[in-house]
């Protein structure tokens, strides 16, 4: 079965990355010796896991999993890190009970859900108020329900740093109203704000950044 080199893993998933990261699981998930490793790997452990009667052994179970991912599919590990500029990383989602459901997954080790990768360009205005639209082509076209609104976060890397942005669409009595939360590094998020604000509060938190960066 074919093994795919770091260059054909770029070339593959790099022109995807445009895409919500989903549809770019998608594709690495399709590879066939991925897939055949992972079918095969998941159910082997999960039957070895059912078998001992050790608590811990779920997670020594998954962690023996997570290091062979990463050791058979190094390259596909080192193309994810280049695209992400090592922000992303290769996740096993294993799943004991049910392992036909397993699947590799990117993290990026954030305690919230990134459902978009982008890489801001100069100049930065720009590139901040394109990755504002790209976010609102992913919400849904349907009404959100009441106090349920819909939402895409992004990951937006630039000069070393990569916040957050999140777009939320709400319905409200006087109709639909988006607003935005942004995640800055070691920071609690942000309380919603209008999306125009909060371009206005990651163009000050990257210039700020890049004086740091120039001192």
């Amino acid at each position: 079965m074919k093994h795919r080199t770091v260059d054909e893993w770029l070339a593959l998933l790099a022109p995807a990355l445009q895409q919500p990261l989903r549809q770019v699981e998608e594709l690495i998930n399709a590879d066939p010796e991925l897939q055949q490793w992972l079918q095969e790997a998941a159910f082997q452990a999960a039957m070895e896991a059912a078998a001992q009667s050790d608590p811990t052994a779920l997670n020594a179970v998954y962690q023996r999993l997570q290091d062979e991912l990463e050791t058979r599919f190094r390259e596909l590990s080192e193309a994810i890190a280049r695209i992400t500029h090592g922000c992303g990383h290769l996740r096993l989602n294993w799943q004991p009970d049910a392992p036909h459901y397993s699947r590799v997954e990117i993290d990026f080790r954030r305690d919230y859900t990134v459902d978009l990768f982008m890489t801001l360009a100069d100049p930065l205005p720009d590139a901040l108020h394109r990755a504002l639209d790209r976010l609102r082509s992913l919400l849904p076209a349907d009404e959100p329900y009441p106090r349920r609104p819909h939402q895409a976060t992004a990951l937006l890397f630039y000069r070393g740093q990569a916040p957050a942005l999140r777009l939320l669409d709400h319905l409200t009595p006087a109709g639909r109203r988006q607003t935005a939360v942004v995640f800055l590094p070691d920071q609690k998020p942000s309380s919603e704000m209008p999306p125009e604000t909060a371009l206005q509060v990651l163009r000050a938190y990257f210039s700020g950044t890049s004086e740091s960066d120039r001192s």
